[in-house]
Parts: structure tokens; C-alpha cells; sequence
């Protein structure tokens, strides 16, 4: 802890051109510092995007919102006009996390109209938080300091929502020309600069407030599985009860997602051993019926992402088992900035060992531009696209074909904005995850 007190120290003597960077030395040490004490908040905190902004933003760090998620925006002046010690820091940083999973951002978006609202929102959210920890700065809001200002007793620990009526009816009750609620919060005990900013929350309303909060849920999800179940077992129980809807959610499979995909164009009926005869269900030497489905499947290897021939050709094999119950023409096919249909292949019902090529960029562009060609004439075509998931941010789709991107990497890390078809991470996948430790 002494370092980190020792980064503050050296962020506060440091001139305006040098503060940025001693501010992103000071997070990554904090992160670093929590992925060992504290692995809940280290992992969450190592995935959030984080800006250093410029002097316009008063709070020390705050959560705004993006396009696809919420960032952490640090703030290095405001941070270097604090007295915090480095447990203090990090307890701040804890704050900012418990903000993100209990929604306060969305939740109060719409609840935030006034500059008095606001400073009630932000009370209500921070002793809502900060009940549940320690070591924080002097000014810092908590229920005891609620029941303070309120001159009437409020229960510790509640919800938000709890603390937000409260505040209300106390609200309602003082005269109109009284100026003591002030944009910060109440302005009778807010004396002290705002820890952490709540302005990025007004502009959460927009039409990307449904994406940010898939990115948010499946923010949880992941760290809730990298977590061992030692780690899960010691959190607090206010962090396992929010996290446990989101442990609750089962993983989409990619192969249901390939099964559904090829399964989808009927092409009459075959006999089966498998399956009972409907009309004569004694007869065991009769074989039943399933509909046979054809369908033609385009496969298409990143060849620039980190995915080696082991884990490519596991993939394939995989692929290769379904086609004895799914019948299909599957073709795959090379790419990074371009597709190599000089390289591709046809994928025979047995596993097969595939020797990488390529070795560029990514351009996922190119697949889409490529598919009119390839799959002309179609009938309901299956695209799959195995990647890891870094390239361009925005895809135009061609063809009307199922999609479906497998990713190496998480799918809060996937590039694309909005993209076509189905997203499955191989992050969940335990064989996948066995290859991927044998390679290390």
C-alpha cells in the first residue's frame, strides 16, 4: 500500500504535462494490487476502457457512457487536489465498481432533471455503496452521514431506491427559498470536493442504453467465471447476490448455435437406428425416420488472430462430428485482409489438420464482400467466421445468410459494433480452454 501512496505523492508534485501518465501508472498498479487481494474487482477493473480526461471534469474519476459500454474516466488534476492515501484510492476505485454492477448509471439516467435532483441521486447511490466499505475518504457519503442531515434515523446498508425517498420527502419538507441542496448534494455537509463524478449518467439515455447494458451483464458474466469458486466463495454477500443472476444465465453453446444453423433446411427424411419405428415400435431391426437436412456452410479461419493450428483444427474436427447428423457441403476458407479461395477446402466427416497460410491484418469486410460470389444460389446459407475478434468496428452484410462468429476472446472484446448474426465466445468452452493451457 505504501507504493501506491507513494504514486499519489509523486501525482500531486508533478507539473500538468506529467500528471496523465503518473495517473495511468498509479490505476495500474492499483488493478494490479487487486488482482491479488481482491480478484473481483481487479478482473473488472482490468476490462474497463480508461480515459485521463482533461480539467473540465471536477470529480477525481466517474463513469461515462460510449456507444457500446461504460468507460472510467480519471481525471489527473482533480485526482492530484485529493489528500487520499492509497487504500483510500482503492476504495474509491471499489466504489465505482459497486456503482456499475448495481446499475446505478442506468438506473437513475432518467432520474437526474435539476441540479438539486442530481446531488439527491448522488447521495442516495454513494451511501448505498459505501456502507459496504472501508477505508474511505473524510467526505465520503454513508447512511450514518444520511441520518445526520436527515435529523431522523436511516437504516443501514439499503437500496438505493431506499435512501432516494428518503431524501425526497426531506426535500419536499424544506421551505422553498432555502438554497441547501446544492448540484454536488445537500450543501449543509458538502463541503468537500465530489469523489466521484455522476454527470456522465445524464447522457445514458440514449439509443445505445440496451448495448451498454448487454456489454455491462456480460462484463459479470465473464469475470464471474474466471473467478475460482475459492474467490467466489469469500466475496462479500451483497457482491455474490448481485452477481448471482448473472452466474445463474447459462453460457450460449456454440455448438447448439451450429446445430440450429444446420438444421435449418429440410431435404426430405432418412432412416435412422437411432430412432424408434413410429408404426411398428417393437420391432427393434426397423429403423425410425429423421428429416434430413442439406445445407451449404462456409467456413472462414482468421488467419492473423492467435488461434493456432491445434486449436483450428479441434474446431474443425468439432465441426466434422455434426456433419453425420447434419449432412452438409462445408468449404472453408482463409482470410485476414482478403479471402484465399485458392487455399480453401472442402471439410470431410472426419477431424482434419489444417496448416495456417495467411498472416496479415484483419478485415472482416472482405468475408462479407466475398459472400455474393461464394454463395450464390444458395438456399439459406450458414456463414461461420472463426476469429479473434479484432478488426474493423462496423461490417455491411451482402447476403442474407446466418451468421455466426466464433471468438477466440471475450465477446465484451469483439470489435465490431452491432454485428450480423450470433456472437459466441470459445472462452467458455472447457476443451478449447485445455488447448489453450497445453499450447502455453
Amino acid at each position: 500500500m505504501t507504493s501506491l501512496t507513494g504514486d499519489l505523492e509523486r501525482l500531486r508534485q508533478a507539473g500538468t504535462t506529467d500528471q496523465p501518465q503518473l495517473a495511468q501508472t498509479l490505476y495500474r498498479h492499483s488493478v494490479l494490487y487487486l488482482l491479488q487481494h481482491d480478484p473481483f474487482y481487479g478482473h473488472v477493473l482490468s476490462r474497463l476502457n480508461v480515459t485521463v480526461t482533461a480539467p473540465r471534469q471536477r470529480a477525481p474519476l466517474g463513469l461515462v457512457p460510449t456507444a457500446r459500454e461504460w468507460q472510467l474516466q480519471v481525471q489527473p488534476q482533480a485526482l492530484a487536489q485529493t489528500d487520499w492515501t492509497g487504500s483510500q484510492f482503492l476504495a474509491m476505485l471499489r466504489h465505482t465498481v459497486l456503482h456499475l454492477l448495481w446499475r446505478h448509471p442506468q438506473r437513475y439516467a432518467t432520474a437526474v432533471q435539476t441540479a438539486a435532483q442530481a446531488g439527491l441521486v448522488r447521495w442516495a447511490t454513494d451511501a448505498a455503496v459505501n456502507d459496504y466499505l472501508t477505508d474511505l475518504p473524510h467526505n465520503a457519503v454513508t447512511s450514518r452521514r444520511l441520518g445526520e442531515l436527515l435529523k431522523a434515523p436511516v437504516a443501514p446498508r439499503q437500496d438505493s431506491a431506499v435512501y432516494l425517498r428518503q431524501l425526497r420527502r426531506w426535500q419536499a419538507q424544506q421551505d422553498a427559498t432555502d438554497q441547501s441542496l446544492a448540484p454536488g448534494g445537500p450543501a449543509s455537509v458538502d463541503t468537500a470536493p465530489v469523489a466521484d463524478g455522476h454527470v456522465g449518467w445524464q447522457t445514458a439515455t440514449d439509443a445505445a442504453a440496451e448495448t451498454r447494458e448487454q456489454w455491462r451483464t456480460q462484463l459479470f458474466q465473464t469475470v464471474a467465471s474466471t473467478l475460482s469458486a475459492k474467490q467466489r466463495g469469500t466475496l462479500p454477500g451483497h457482491v455474490q447476490a448481485a452477481l448471482q443472476p448473472v452466474m445463474a444465465r447459462p453460457m450460449l453453446d456454440w455448438r447448439a448455435v451450429l446445430k440450429r444453423g444446420l438444421g435449418q433446411v429440410p431435404a426430405g427424411r432418412q432412416a435412422a437406428y437411432g430412432r424408434f419405428n413410429r408404426r411398428q415400435p417393437v420391432r427393434m431391426e426397423l429403423p425410425g425416420n429423421i428429416v434430413r437436412t442439406w445445407q451449404r456452410v462456409a467456413v472462414f479461419v482468421d488467419e492473423s488472430g492467435s488461434m493456432g493450428n491445434q486449436e483450428i483444427s479441434y474446431l474443425l474436427g468439432q465441426m466434422a462430428t455434426l456433419l453425420a447428423v447434419y449432412p452438409a457441403q462445408v468449404t472453408v476458407y482463409p482470410f485476414d485482409t482478403t479471402v484465399d479461395e485458392a487455399a480453401s477446402f472442402r471439410l470431410e466427416k472426419r477431424p482434419q489438420h489444417l496448416s495456417r497460410t495467411g498472416g496479415g491484418g484483419t478485415r472482416f469486410q472482405a468475408v462479407f464482400d466475398r459472400l455474393p460470389r461464394l454463395l450464390a444460389g444458395s438456399d439459406q446459407p450458414l456463414v461461420v467466421i472463426l476469429t479473434d475478434g479484432y478488426g474493423e468496428k462496423r461490417v455491411q452484410a451482402t447476403l442474407p445468410v446466418t451468421v455466426v462468429w466464433l471468438l477466440t476472446s471475450p465477446v465484451t472484446e469483439f470489435s465490431v459494433v452491432d454485428a450480423p448474426g450470433t456472437v459466441v465466445s470459445l472462452t467458455t468452452d472447457p476443451q478449447w480452454q485445455a488447448l489453450r493451457r497445453t499450447r502455453r
